[in-house]
């Protein structure tokens, strides 16, 4: 499977605040329960883990079908992962 990087992106306009090379937690902020949708970083790691976890074609068009999801008005205020995950999921096949 592909690893989609920030090319792939069907929206611009992210934050870049998250400097990998200079920051040794890394892992810590992927892992967090939380997802920063603002962070391009963290929209990236995102929209690849959800590739990963679901039975959905792992494709550019569904990385940004993912992406678009997280911009969804009905997530406005949702930054817990597994609740972006469940909902997203849920709703693959209805919007």
């Amino acid at each position: 499977m592909a690893n989609f990087t920030r090319e792939d992106l069907a929206f611009s306009g992210y934050s870049q605040t998250i400097n990998l090379q200079n920051n040794t937690n890394h892992i810590e902020i992927l892992n967090r329960i939380y997802v920063d949708k603002v962070e391009e970083y963290e929209v990236i790691h995102f929209c690849n883990e959800f590739l990963k976890k679901y039975k959905v074609p792992k494709t550019k068009a569904s990385f940004q079908k993912v992406e678009s999801f997280l911009q969804h008005s009905a997530l406005e205020n949702e930054v817990y992962r597994t609740q972006l995950q469940d909902w997203i999921a849920s709703n693959w096949i209805k919007i």
